[in-house]
């Protein structure tokens, strides 16, 4: 896969970082390679905008970011598509969950975190602590995502309160699990980015490691799973990659954008 330009897609966590730090000097090099060739190199991350971490955030080795999973497209440091979590559904979901103070919810936005009952020596959230919260002191807060922590499947409670409402993307080796739009995802965030940018999706690469990267992989030409990637992850992929900030990222594209190397094949 060494003809014509491509779109690079990578997952953050456990991908390209580890905790919210810099990638390592070897993956950023060859990003930056890949984007002087003039290919194109976007973040496609679960997380929404306002939990981007900040050693992402304008560098030169990135064109853009599909964030919350498909829910927002950004390039050129403005917002290319959007959608958001209506807000009579939101006093829903706030109302289910402060009654039950042993569940940890996360509400991402564009802008920041809101939580209920999030620890604050780990999550750094302006708390939610009324069920119309987000008609009242939030209202101008635009949540794309919901992550609801402590469990990696979703209780059949929590499956009636999202069911026709929000896709649940379930995580089985993680704590935590997704609740995003209908019609997003990140395989569909792909979509619509190469058909902007007016590349076939058939030159897409994605790179990722867990069971919210398999929207992706189902959709790109070429799906390369890292060394460390859950088991979900591996059988999916085309290829892999080495390790998660040991030069992983940086191996897939030497192979795959500039055929200087191989990858072991699935």
């Amino acid at each position: 896969m060494t003809d014509g330009k491509k779109i690079i897609f990578l997952d953050i966590d456990g991908t390209l970082s580890w905790n919210s730090l810099a990638p390592c000097t070897e993956d950023i090099d060859a990003l930056r390679r890949a984007r002087q060739a003039g290919h194109y190199v976007f973040i496609n991350t679960g997380r929404a905008s306002g939990f981007l971490p900040a050693p992402l955030l304008g560098v030169d080795y990135l064109d853009g970011y599909l964030c919350g999973c498909g829910t927002q497209l950004l390039m050129g440091g403005r917002q290319i598509f959007g959608d958001e979590l209506k807000r009579p559904f939101l006093r829903q979901v706030a109302a289910f969950h402060l009654a039950r103070p042993e569940r940890i919810v996360l509400f991402e936005a564009e802008d920041a975190l809101y939580g209920i009952h999030t620890p604050d020596a780990i999550y750094k959230t302006h708390p939610v602590t009324r069920e119309n919260a987000f008609e009242g002191e939030y209202a101008h807060v635009h949540v794309t995502k919901i992550t609801v922590l402590g469990h990696g499947r979703a209780t059949p409670e929590e499956h009636a309160l999202f069911d026709g409402q929000l896709e649940l993307v379930e995580q089985t080796k993680s704590n935590w699990y997704e609740a995003i739009l209908p019609g997003n995802g990140k395989g569909r965030g792909m979509d619509r980015a190469c058909r902007i940018l007016g590349v076939p999706i058939e030159n897409s690469i994605a790179i990722g490691d867990s069971e919210n990267d398999l929207d992706m992989f189902a959709h790109a030409g070429v799906a390369v799973a890292m060394e460390n990637a859950s088991p979900l992850a591996l059988q999916a992929a085309h290829y892999v990659t080495g390790r998660c900030g040991e030069g992983g990222v940086a191996q897939a594209v030497r192979a795959l954008v500039f055929g200087e190397s191989e990858l072991i094949k699935r």
